[in-house]
């Protein structure tokens, strides 16, 4: 059975902090510029793991993603349908 699982992304201020910052969830992603990286946890776990992360000094935002809540599906238009080609 699959669970549930949720992305965050987590501010942190300096990267000698990503090592830590993996066991919290799964890590997908790293942006060493910018500072932040982006885990995949249980949605059962998000209230404890963000409260756990806001609590750590190295962590500066700790972000939900809105993936889940973006609209995927397109429809088509109706202006789409005519051809505005000349010959």
């Amino acid at each position: 059975m699959l669970k549930k699982r949720i992305g965050i992304y987590v501010y942190f201020k300096q990267n000698k902090f990503i090592r830590q910052l993996k066991r919290y969830g799964h890590l997908i992603y790293v942006n060493k510029d910018k500072k932040y990286l982006l885990l995949y946890i249980n949605e059962s776990d998000v209230s404890q793991t963000m409260k756990e992360l806001n609590k750590l000094k190295y962590v500066s935002d700790v972000i939900i993603s809105q993936y889940p809540n973006i609209k995927r599906e397109y429809e088509r238009e109706k202006h789409e349908a005519k051809d505005y080609r000349v010959i």
